[in-house]
């Protein structure tokens, strides 16, 4: 299927039937990790007599699963991740299509934050999400322990640039925006939803993609694909659609 639309008084085409999937999903053995958080547990569903699992006897399969979203798999967050109220995921997140564009980032010399010297903010303008791939890019990020590594963050200066075009759905293939232990401000989270002071309810931060090396930097089309979750972040499986031309 090949889809035509228009953003921003451009004509793009784009097809619907090449997916890209830049998920991790939650895995049975160890899956990607931060923060301490404990890998998902499986476990089969047992109700007196009823066993949920067909190898010991059981009518059908029938499993439990424990896991933490922030911790365990690709997902999207809103602002009742950091806000005092409670906002969901899924109230606040309109998963429609939208126009994206992939960066390729290295790390700063401090080895704290990435390195945006090298682009171009203005190219954002135009666009509704913005997916940061991190350098380099090992296929060992599908199941990395990030915890206690202090993996590197958005400075907050680079997080204002984001938000100043515009951008109101943020991918990236790192476990948080901001550094793994920075006493509990978060504080490129609060510059990209605007709280207190003007709060983004429709914005999105999502954590924990990968993006293959076979991928390459430039626009996309983007669906978010959220779980029905009532919580402030769900399990996202974000896809994008290669754009095969526009005027």
């Amino acid at each position: 299927m090949i889809l035509t639309f228009t953003h921003s008084n451009r004509s793009f085409t784009a097809d619907i039937n090449k997916p890209l999937d830049i998920s991790i999903s939650v895995h049975r053995d160890h899956s990607v990790s931060s923060f301490g958080i404990a890998g998902a547990i499986y476990k089969d569903y047992v109700a007196g007599d009823l066993i949920g699992n067909k190898a010991l006897g059981g009518p059908c399969n029938l499993e439990t699963i424990t896991f933490t979203p922030h911790g365990n798999s690709t997902h999207t967050e809103c602002l009742g991740h950091i806000a005092d109220e409670s906002y969901f995921v899924n109230d606040c997140i309109n998963d429609r299509f939208y126009l994206s564009t992939l960066w390729s980032l290295s790390v700063a010399e401090d080895g704290l934050y990435l390195n945006f010297d090298a682009q171009d903010f203005n190219t954002l303008k135009n666009v509704d999400a913005l997916i940061i791939r991190t350098l380099p890019n090992p296929i060992q990020k599908l199941n990395e322990d990030y915890s206690g590594k202090n993996a590197p963050a958005i400075r907050t200066t680079d997080m204002q640039k984001i938000v100043d075009l515009g951008i109101n759905h943020l991918l990236i293939d790192l476990p948080s925006v901001d550094p793994e232990w920075d006493n509990g401000a978060l504080a490129s989270h609060h510059i990209y939803w605007n709280y207190p002071d003007n709060p983004r309810l429709d914005a999105s931060i999502t954590e924990f993609a990968f993006v293959r090396d076979d991928i390459q930097d430039g626009e996309y089309l983007l669906k978010l694909n959220v779980s029905n979750f009532e919580s402030d972040a769900a399990p996202s499986r974000p896809v994008l659609y290669p754009i095969i031309s526009l005027k």
